[in-house]
């Protein structure tokens, strides 16, 4: 029963395309916005009946943009120029993977047994990914149980991007600094192994 319970919780907090109002959430971003320095838009989905709220806060050469809405999970986007050839994907490990984990070659494990029993790791370079995913990253993943995070080169932008869907709801303000902070941990450590110019 408590499995089934932890799974619920899961799906609840998890990606949805369910409604749920962010109005009441527009002053928290604009508060966060001031203190920040950093710039928020409300903005209307295009029928016009729902809010988008987006966070555009910039930190050393990077601007990392979080958008939310009524219709939309909570993410988090950073668009980098690219030095070298690398790709990851960090996503939930669900009952399938753990199925399919048995009969294909082994996942990166990062020697963290929560982290790497509640997340797939796939990445091109394993090696940079190891040295990259700190383990304070990997605590804040956990804490505030992150759906997904990837790092992915988009042919057609000419560009790299590192794109995080969180969960259905933003949450409160201290959740959103604590990210904020997580994501300037990735802008540093990617800089650090020259993933990114």
């Amino acid at each position: 029963m408590t499995q089934q319970l932890t799974l619920l919780q899961k799906l609840m907090n998890g990606p949805s395309m369910g409604y749920i109002d962010v109005f009441p959430d527009r002053m928290m971003w604009q508060e966060m916005a001031k203190e920040l320095g950093a710039e928020f838009k409300v903005r209307r989905g295009a029928s016009q009946d729902y809010e988008i709220h987006q966070l555009s806060l910039p930190y050393k050469d990077c601007i990392i943009q979080s958008t939310v809405s009524s219709h939309r999970p909570l993410k988090f986007q950073i668009a980098f120029k690219r030095n070298l050839d690398f790709d990851m994907i960090i996503s939930w490990e669900d009952f399938l993977e753990r199925l399919f984990k048995k009969i294909r070659k082994p996942e990166i494990q990062l020697h963290h047994k929560e982290f790497d029993k509640h997340y797939l790791i796939k990445s091109n370079r394993p090696d940079l990914l190891k040295r990259i995913l700190s383990r304070e990253i990997q605590e804040i993943m956990l804490k505030y149980n992150i759906y997904s995070i990837s790092y992915q080169f988009e042919k057609e932008m000419n560009e790299t991007k590192l794109l995080s869907v969180i969960q259905r709801q933003a949450g409160g303000s201290k959740m959103i600094y604590e990210l904020i902070y997580m994501f300037q941990l990735w802008i540093d450590a990617l800089e650090k192994a020259k993933i990114i110019k």
